[in-house]
């Protein structure tokens, strides 16, 4: 049986305080069924719902009452724990990601937020196709299409060998609206940004279902790219991280100058750093995460 599995994001890495991802996996039939009922909701609204202009009622929201709106969203929640199989979300905090990519090259080794959500996310699906004894490269991943730094999830995919994801519209692919009802409902009550009681309610509700929601946690800027070996970060110089070809594969090329130094980035293949591809298992991770947990505690002063 084939899966697919769609997600899209909320927040913007540029401002804000959050850049969540967040999305659901099913299979064909399931989402078939789920377009059905998806757009006979919608009704004569359209086939688009962006939760975003739901809320704020733009056009074509502008008519519905509350109460209209109270139905409208219980409906469209019940459609999504009626036909998928999971749920995953993942969220970034913009000021933790900033202060320790500030110490280390987390965006340019690691993933910038989005990406770095995205992979989350992605991870969070391959636990259940584990599960279930399912091969996660048979899962096709979609994305919607038009986040910065998308390119990267591409790269990182390839790295730990799961699939390269496609990205579409939600616009022309009904599941992605799924992934933007709940990213953005979790981006909106982490901000108050929006009337908390209906958004609340409704992730309950899907929060019922078998789930992977989670923060990539940095509140320690040093223990994540300790465990992952991340390189530190010389403030002294400016830094570029650009995707190359190399024997077919995507490589990242991190390329870097004196701050003060004028001109633009050029890629010298010779001297320019090519990170090696660094893939760990959960296993190592959990045990390299131990080892730091355990010698921070003991050594509290001795680490940075």
């Amino acid at each position: 049986m084939a899966y697919t599995a769609y997600f899209d994001e909320s927040g913007h890495p540029d401002s804000g305080q959050f850049v969540v991802v967040a999305g659901a996996v099913a299979d064909i039939d399931q989402w078939i069924e789920f377009q059905r009922e998806w757009l006979d909701a919608l009704g004569h609204l359209g086939t688009v719902f962006h939760t975003t202009d739901f809320n704020s009622g733009t056009p074509p929201f502008d008519k519905l009452t509350e109460d209209d709106k109270d139905m409208l969203f219980e409906r469209l929640v019940g459609i999504i724990c009626r036909h998928v199989e999971k749920t995953c979300a993942v969220t970034v905090a913009l000021e933790e990601f900033k202060r320790a990519n500030k110490k280390y090259l987390l965006a340019e080794q690691h993933g910038f937020p989005y990406p770095l959500a995205a992979r989350s996310c992605m991870a969070g699906v391959g636990q259940w196709a584990h599960y279930y004894s399912f091969d996660v490269n048979n899962i096709l991943f979609v994305f919607e299409d038009g986040a910065k730094h998308k390119g990267q999830i591409k790269l990182i995919s390839e790295r730990d060998g799961l699939p390269i994801p496609r990205f579409e519209k939600k616009s022309e692919i009904t599941a992605l609206q799924a992934g933007d009802l709940i990213a953005w409902c979790i981006h909106a009550i982490l901000t108050k940004a929006a009337k908390a009681e209906r958004y609340e309610k409704g992730l309950r509700r899907i929060a019922e279902m078998p789930k992977t929601w989670r923060d990539v946690d940095l509140r320690d800027p040093d223990r994540l790219p300790t465990i992952l070996g991340i390189a530190l970060r010389d403030p002294a110089m400016k830094y570029e991280c650009r995707i190359v070809r190399q024997r077919g594969k995507r490589r990242a090329v991190i390329t870097q100058r004196p701050k003060n130094a004028p001109g633009q980035f050029k890629i010298d293949r010779k001297n320019d750093v090519i990170p090696e591809a660094r893939h760990i298992s959960l296993e190592e991770y959990r045990e390299a995460a131990r080892r730091y947990d355990e010698a921070k505690a003991a050594l509290p002063n001795a680490l940075p």
